[in-house]
């Protein structure tokens, strides 16, 4: 506890003046513990302020103060040329199964696992001999590089107990995260969507990684969306999974490698100029870059009813501009089947015919995809 107050007690007396009251000069009650204010001991009620279970069991802080505190340590990274990244872990750092419930083409990976005792350079792991985790590619050089650029947070659905398992699976040495940065469902009253009140950080400052986006309805200016990471057979899917037919993503063209680049231009363009730090949003920048992808590319959409919303939602995000006619403008037309008249107008007017996939790959992948790959079957 000590440890905690006294710095938090460090960043409270560069902000003492705003935390009292302008007036009166009497206590703002800017820090609870168990339901009474550290300061001056009155008796709080429950619904005080924003609580920070996971740093300490009862402990919270006034809206005013934690506002304050975001925007002090902001400020200290920023002189640090560092922005913050906050990370999902399942299906977008990693993805982990039940090892029990491995298929039988599955069952080599039990013995491929290394122990969680030899964490150092592997990629698949034998949790407890309850779960088997597989980490993403490329997600060793990612951490390395993101953490020069970004102060990092975890944020999961799990449990704590599970967060901090595979934090050390991810982060062996201990240089990338830190118990206090790390946010679990434990910590968080909101069961079905994760909330920024817990990260240390003015929201301009902060980018997400994840791969569910109904969780972020309150910040989804800040996330990037994440291509959903499934290594093991999943019951839904039809397909052979990775791990079935002994491949992985890409360790440079995947989603990670991809979106690593995302980040590098973000904090480029955030710190191209020291003078105006004050003026620069990560949303915005985000929002720029996306809007790079499609821009050019003029799209008709047929025979995609089911996805048609967020197709164009995607594609207008990227840049692209959306039709309801099939005209001469059109240099994409988007459609799920392979059908005469499609493959006949492209034929004419020597436009391209891609399948939906090709939206969503560029989506995820962060650049415009060879068409050629996404020709409709």
């Amino acid at each position: 506890m000590d440890a905690i107050l006294s710095g938090y007690d460090t960043l409270r007396s560069q902000i003492v003046c705003k935390s009292l009251s302008p007036s009166k000069k009497t206590c703002s009650h800017s820090m609870v513990l168990r339901g009474l204010c550290v300061y001056c001991g009155k008796n709080m009620n429950n619904g005080f302020g924003v609580g920070f279970d996971f740093l300490l069991d009862g402990l919270r802080f006034s809206n005013h103060d934690l506002a304050c505190w975001k925007e002090i340590n902001s400020k200290n990274l920023f002189s640090q040329r560092k922005l913050q990244l906050v990370l999902d872990l399942d299906h977008t750092l990693l993805h982990s199964k039940d090892i029990h419930k491995l298929t039988r083409a599955e069952e080599y990976l039990k013995r491929r696992a290394d122990s969680s005792e030899n964490m150092s350079d592997g990629d698949l792991f034998n949790l407890d001999n309850d779960f088997i985790v597989k980490l993403r590619p490329c997600i060793r050089t990612f951490l390395k590089e993101v953490s020069s650029m970004f102060e990092l947070y975890i944020y999961t659905m799990g449990s704590r107990c599970y967060a901090e398992e595979v934090a050390m699976l991810l982060d062996p040495k201990c240089q990338y995260f830190v118990k206090s940065r790390i946010i679990s469902r434990d910590d968080s009253k909101q069961t079905q969507k994760k909330s920024l009140d817990l990260v240390l950080g003015q929201e301009r400052g902060i980018v997400i990684l994840d791969d569910t986006e109904s969780v972020w309805n309150e910040h989804k200016e800040n996330l990037i969306v994440m291509g959903k990471y499934n290594y093991f057979r999943d019951g839904e899917i039809i397909k052979r999974s990775f791990s079935e037919k002994k491949t992985d993503e890409s360790e440079t063209n995947g989603v990670l490698a991809n979106v690593l680049g995302v980040l590098r231009q973000v904090h480029g363009f955030f710190f191209e100029d020291p003078t105006n730090l004050g003026g620069q949003d990560a949303r915005a920048l985000l929002r720029k870059i996306r809007g790079r992808i499609l821009m050019g590319c003029t799209l008709f959409f047929k025979d995609v009813e089911d996805e048609l919303t967020i197709l164009r939602s995607r594609a207008e995000a990227m840049g692209a501009t959306c039709k309801t006619i099939l005209d001469s403008s059109v240099s994409h037309l988007v459609s799920s089947k392979n059908t005469i008249e499609g493959y006949k107008w492209a034929e004419v007017e020597t436009r391209y015919l891609v399948h939906p996939r090709w939206i969503y790959a560029a989506y995820y992948l962060w650049y415009k995809q060879p068409e050629y790959l996404y020709f409709p079957v």
